[in-house]
């Protein structure tokens, strides 16, 4: 090896080791003194965090307040779900999770409960079989727009079998519909119950008399109605399916009160 370095490799050499040495003191100035006192973290971190306002709490935080909203999780399949999870900042509804929200907040609703609902029940190949989940475009009709999904389900308490109210309707109810309304009742009965019960947010259909609910769906047909479902549905039957229906519906037993 030479004694003499190029000078172009000496200058190298002066520019590597002052920029070794800008970066050891730039370390020195940056790093928090407690970095590493317990491990490789800010020892000082653990306090301040300690010391900060919980973000959530817990659906023990919320029930307090909603006794009805208790009274639906805590017997249905979301019970394992916390309401924040649903409620919470990222599901861009107006509360702040965990925050004091009982001045001038009003129930927070998620508008998109599709969007919601689907992050747990859009169906997935690696999602177990005992969880339920649905295929946007197939839910509830494959040839319909998706309906928001409180349409149908009540989101506290959200399950397939049916409830004392609507066993009770189904015991009573003994008519059966006409075979070329089987059909048109099928579809009815996925948002307002197997016997015309209602459900959720959708009304009984049972007792209703034939004479307005051939109002209704006529008002639908001519489409003066928010519900692009119940358009759709109205305007592929005749007048005469109608008036089956309505027929239908009239002379079953009204449902009891829950």
């Amino acid at each position: 090896m030479p004694n003499n370095l190029p000078r172009h490799i000496v200058r190298l050499l002066f520019l590597l080791g002052f920029l070794l040495f800008l970066a050891l003191v730039a370390k020195s100035y940056l790093t928090d003194p407690s970095f590493y006192e317990y491990g490789h973290y800010r020892a000082d971190a653990v306090p301040e965090l300690a010391s900060g306002e919980p973000v959530y709490k817990g659906s023990a935080y919320c029930l307090d307040c909603h006794d009805q909203r208790k009274a639906d999780w805590s017997v249905g399949a979301h019970v394992v779900v916390q309401c924040e999870v649903c409620h919470g900042i990222n599901r861009e509804i107006c509360l702040n999770p965990g925050r004091d929200h009982t001045g001038n907040v009003k129930s927070a609703i998620a508008k998109d409960t599709i969007r919601l609902c689907t992050t747990c029940h859009l169906a997935l190949p690696a999602r177990p079989a005992s969880q339920p989940q649905i295929v946007l475009g197939q839910h509830p009709f494959p040839d319909e727009e998706t309906p928001q999904c409180y349409t149908c389900h009540n989101p506290h308490s959200p399950s397939n079998r049916e409830s004392p109210a609507e066993e009770a309707a189904r015991a009573l109810a003994v008519t059966e519909p006409a075979a070329e309304l089987a059909e048109a009742v099928s579809k009815c009965a996925r948002c307002h119950g197997k016997q015309g019960q209602g459900r959720n947010r959708t009304p009984a259909l049972a007792g209703m008399e034939a004479a307005v609910f051939i109002e209704l769906m006529n008002n639908y047909k001519s489409g003066n109605s928010e519900s692009k479902t119940m358009i759709k549905f109205a305007n592929r039957l005749s007048d005469e399916e109608i008036v089956e229906l309505a027929r239908y519906y009239e002379n079953l037993p009204v449902p009891p009160p829950d």
